[in-house]
Formats: structure tokens, sequence, C-alpha cells
């Protein structure tokens, strides 16, 4: 017997649901026929009637919260509005004489009433009663439905919903459950309201808040061509390019995009509402970190990710990072507001509150730096990747001096990654390091205040880092760390970032991540408060306009001297 068969497209598998659980990989259908030149000619129209299903199925796309609530509302709406067509159809005066008059009619005619004939009359004069008494059982059960997670009752209307707007929901998918009790709550407001006109009140109003009119925008209102979410920030793009750094373009590449995911990468600019931002803030809380980097996760969509993380138990993303992605999309939603493209910015005061006097990071104590600085690299070591270990190799390139440079100066890792030959000169006699973002399209600073001059220090001349320099400079190189290559990102600091979190745990300064390389930075700071130096006095040194921003680095409190 011969068969039809075909494969089901990878990404289409999860909307063929098998009975335990599992996606189909392929369908097939016997085609009744022992003889091939039949079997071709019968497997024609089921071939081509799988790949048109494989092509409505790609039309759906992911249901956004919008979609959800909008099925709510639009079921409770529909509900509400078909009970009241009931109601005045069964309030008709002529319909139960003119049943009763055809009843009397059959009789005459037949000399008897049948059965069937007295059922059908039954059916017409108690119709109306009859369903309002089957409402409040009707409740009693959906309610025990929905407090056990059951969804038989309403699984119709989900499937109605699916079908009509076109989602990509599969049937044993946790969205599915969730759209069946989402329609179940509605479902029972429904019910509550039909009992309430049952005794005369057609004013009641849903209690249940995921029961709530969805917005005019919300569903499937699709972009006009050119108005798509894309479009739209390529062109805000555009008008911002020169406010704008190509790092932070490049860091939002990666998260823009998961928000327009989010609520629906082809709907209408208006369905960016402040509760669009919302829905998107409270589903982070759950977004694993590094999550596009995770082989588990390649190829899953936001919800997906989120979905399959219950399994794979990734942590998820830090108060702090939440804000950061916000962030990202609330420059382009407040353009959006000024442009008149929607009515409320809707990222205004939707940032997570967070302690941003909480330290994670911590000065290196004076046993910690002396650890450091007494360890193998800082005199001789093994050589390549066992620098941490005892030897005869004396290292002088970036290992060497980025530590020393970072104590001494209380600079960035990144700001001293950079550098660029011309950056150490003099100035007015005195050897200086000029961090400041000129010289290189690569180079970059934190703030606008970050750029800055710092004296060289004289433990740093001593230690021979102007001969350092002068043999950059003779072998024309234009970095002051030739080894050093800008990232994906234009930064330096990735290398030599990864190398010190090694260094430093082997040589057993670093047990956890409150000590890292910007400790050096907090210790500068200390060291400033121990020389008697107020804040506001050696902030400009560390980049800082502010004095609060100051205090936020070591654990020396300002005042005088400590002795």
């Amino acid at each position: 017997m011969y068969y039809a068969r075909v494969a089901i497209p990878q990404d289409l598998q999860p909307l063929y649901p098998t009975k335990t659980g599992t996606s189909k990989q392929e369908l097939w259908k016997s085609l009744g026929t022992r003889d091939p030149k039949e079997a071709v000619a019968k497997a024609r129209p089921v071939l081509a009637r799988w790949e048109a299903e494989f092509e409505r199925l790609r039309t759906r796309r992911q249901p956004t919260p919008a979609d959800l609530s909008k099925a709510v509302w639009d079921h409770y709406e529909g509900e509400l509005e078909r009970d009241r067509q009931e109601r005045t159809a069964s309030a008709r005066p002529a319909r139960y004489p003119g049943a009763a008059d055809e009843l009397r009619t059959t009789a005459d005619a037949a000399g008897e009433v049948t059965l069937e004939d007295a059922g059908n009359f039954l059916v017409i004069r108690n119709a109306a009663q009859w369903g309002r008494e089957q409402r409040e059982p009707h409740l009693e059960t959906l309610r025990l439905h929905l407090a056990r997670g059951e969804t038989a009752l309403i699984e119709w209307a989900a499937d109605d919903v699916i079908q009509r707007e076109g989602l990509m929901i599969p049937k044993d998918s946790s969205v599915y459950r969730d759209l069946c009790q989402r329609l179940q709550r509605s479902e029972i407001e429904k019910l509550q309201r039909t009992l309430e006109r049952n005794q005369g009140n057609f004013t009641g109003t849903p209690a249940d808040p995921i029961v709530v009119p969805s917005y005019p925008t919300m569903g499937k209102k699709q972009a006009a061509s050119g108005e798509t979410l894309a479009e739209l920030y390529a062109r805000y793009q555009a008008e911002q390019n020169g406010r704008v750094t190509q790092d932070t373009w490049n860091q939002n590449a990666g998260i823009v995009p998961l928000f327009f995911e989010f609520i629906g990468e082809t709907l209408h600019i208006s369905a960016i509402t402040r509760k669009a931002v919302r829905d998107w803030k409270h589903a982070l809380a759950s977004w694993p970190r590094k999550a596009t980097s995770i082989k588990q996760f390649e190829g899953m969509s936001f919800r997906k990710v989120i979905e399959a993380n219950k399994t794979v138990g990734k942590p998820v993303i830090s108060a702090r990072t939440t804000n950061r992605y916000i962030s990202a999309i609330a420059p382009f939603c407040q353009w959006l507001f000024d442009a008149e493209y929607i009515e409320q910015d809707a990222c205004q005061r939707m940032h997570l509150a967070v302690d941003k006097k909480k330290r994670t990071v911590y000065p290196w104590s004076g046993d910690e730096l002396k650890l450091i600085f007494t360890s193998p690299l800082f005199g001789k070591c093994r050589g390549e990747r066992q620098e941490h270990l005892p030897g005869k190799v004396e290292i002088r390139d970036w290992r060497y001096w980025l530590p020393y440079l970072a104590a001494y100066s209380g600079a960035r890792l990144g700001e001293l990654s950079q550098m660029l030959t011309a950056d150490v000169r003099q100035h007015h006699g005195v050897w200086i390091l000029h961090i400041t973002p000129e010289g290189s399209q690569d180079k970059s600073v934190k703030t606008d205040g970050s750029a800055r001059v710092v004296p060289l220090h004289s433990r740093l001349i001593e230690l021979g880092f102007l001969d350092y320099h002068a043999r950059m400079v003779e072998r024309g190189e234009k970095q002051l760390f030739p080894e050093l290559k800008p990232d994906t990102r234009g930064h330096y600091s990735r290398m030599p970032s990864r190398f010190f979190a090694g260094y430093f745990k082997n040589i057993g300064a670093k047990e956890d991540k409150s000590r890292n390389f910007h400790s050096f930075r907090h210790s500068a700071a200390d060291a400033f408060r121990r020389g008697g130096y107020m804040d506001e006095t050696f902030g400009p040194l560390l980049g800082h306009t502010k004095g609060s921003t100051t205090g936020l680095y070591g654990n020396v409190p300002q005042g005088p001297a400590i002795s």
C-alpha cells in the first residue's frame, strides 16, 4: 500500500503535537492503492493540501500581551451580546402562541400529538428558563475547573481565537493553557453578569482585573508600509546618530529587537504603550543572563526562551540589567512621543527601583595589594599561560603595567587599555596620562566628565614606565599596548579583563565577584582619603564631576588624614 508522506518544517513542528506531548516530524496518509501510477496521481492533491496548510500556518504570528488581553475582552463582550440577543428573541410575544398553533394544527391533521412534536414545543416554550437554570451550575463547574487547572470546557473558545486571529499557539504549550485560563475567567465574569440580569440588574461590571476593555490598537492592527517598528527605529537612528556612540547602538542592537518581538514586530506603532512596556519589564524578570549566547536557546523566540528556562534553569538578569534593557528602548519611546507617533512616553518612570549605593565591588585590602604586586607576574614567572607560577621569565607588557597604572591613577581598565602613545606626554614639565576619546574612533570614555588629565605617579616612573613608553614610540607604535585589539564593540579591555580575572583567582587574591580589576579604582579613592583629601578634591582625577559619585568608591571615610 502506498502512502503520501511529507516532512513537517522544523519551525512548524510544535503546531503538530502528538498524544505523548512530543511534536510530529512528518505527516503521512494512506493512498488506498498498490498501483504506483495511481498512487502518484492520488498523492498530488494530498501534498498540495499539506503545502497550503504549511503556508497558512507560516502566516501566523506569536501572540503578544495585547492579543491575549483583546481575546479576553472580546470573549466577554461577545458572549454578553449573545445573551442579550437570546433574551430579546425569547421575549417576542408571537413566538409561543405561534408554536402552540402549529402544535394544534399538527394534532388536528394527524389525530394525535407525537412525542417529538410535544418535545419541540416544550423546548421553544421553556428555552429561556432552562438556559437560566443551567448557568449557575455551569458557573460553579467553571470555577472548579479553573482552580484545578482544567481547560476542557473552554478550549473551544481558545481554538476559535487562535484560528480567527492567526496566532501561533501550539495546543500543548503553556501559552495555550494560559489563554484557556484567561478565557475561563472571562466566561466566569460573563456568567455572573447573566445571573445578575436574571434578577433585573443590567449594570454589573467585571471584578476580575484581567477582564478589562482592550486598547483600540490592541490585537493585530498591522503597520503600514514604511511605518513598521523596525523602519521607524531606523529613522530614529538616522536622526540621533550624531548624539549616540556606536558602542551604544551596538549594545542596543541585541535588546531593541527583543522588545519589538515581544509586542509584535509587524504591529502598528501605537502598540507601544505603557502597558506593553510594563508587561515586557515583568517578562524580563524571567529572562536568562546572556540568553542569546546559550546553545539551548538557539533559534527560540523571546517567550520560548523564558518557557524553556523553566527546565534549563539558567540564572536570570538582575534589576540593574533590566533597567539597562529599559534604557535601551527609552530614548526611542521618547522620540516617538515627541514626534507624536504615540500619545504618551511609554517608558517614563518604568525603571525598577535599585539601591545605587549598594556595593558590588570593594577595594583591595593592603594584604591583597601586597599579594598581587609580589606575585610572579611582577617579578619573574614561568611564561605564557603560567604567569602565576614562579620562574625565570620577565614579562613587561600590558599584563605588568595595567595593574600598576590602575593602582596609581585610579583609571578604569577600559580607559587604560585603549591609550595611545600620544596620550602619555609632558604638560608644563609634568608627565601626564591624558584620558580622552580623541585620537581614534575606537576610543571612548564613560561620560563627558570622564575625559581628564592625570599626573603620572612618581612610583610609575621609578618602575620604568617612561622607558616602556619610549620603546613603543621608537617602534612606531600608535597604541600604548599594541598587543591589545578592540573587540566587536570597539573595546580594548575584553582580553585583559578575562586575563586578570583568572590571574587574581590563581594567586589567591580573588575569591568572589566582590574583587576584580575595578577594585584598584576603589583602592585609589581610599588612598586619596588616607592622604586627607576630600572627595570633591580628588574626584576629577577619577573622572567624576560630582562628589556624590566619588563617594560610592572605597571604604575609607572623608576627613583628616588617618595615621
